[in-house]
């Protein structure tokens, strides 16, 4: 996956909020905005990393609203979209480990590829 640049001088003054927010120093109530603005806004591919990131840096702050809240954490992962990514992420790690075995033992690539649905490329570099 290619690195992203995030120029926030391009950035709407919405977007810069979170940018604001990828410290530690989020509150319950910045949560709550943040996911408000999510769900308002949809699934896009950016506000789900910006949210993979708030959340990671101000973890505990998310289990407290949680808790103050009646939406449960599995509710929130799957609004967010961040439960599918979670899931993707899994199955291309047992994908590997697969292909990993399968090469190990003298498979050819192309049936490796056919079995674990990885391309050619990705099996040379295991």
């Amino acid at each position: 996956m290619p690195i992203q640049v995030i120029d926030s001088r391009e950035l709407s003054e919405g977007e810069n909020l979170w940018l604001r927010n990828l410290d530690n120093g989020l509150n319950v109530e910045g949560i709550r905005r943040i996911t408000g603005e999510i769900a308002r806004a949809g699934k896009g591919a950016r506000r789900k990393a910006y949210l993979d990131a708030i959340v990671r840096a101000n973890a505990r702050m998310v289990e407290e609203a949680i808790r103050m809240s009646d939406v449960t954490l599995e509710q929130v992962l799957e609004r967010t979209g961040l439960t599918a990514k979670w899931e993707a992420r899994a199955e291309e790690r047992v994908k590997r480990e697969v292909a990993k075995k399968l090469i190990n033992i003298g498979l050819p690539l192309e049936q490796v590829a056919q079995v674990t649905g990885l391309d050619i490329e990705t099996l040379t570099q295991l």
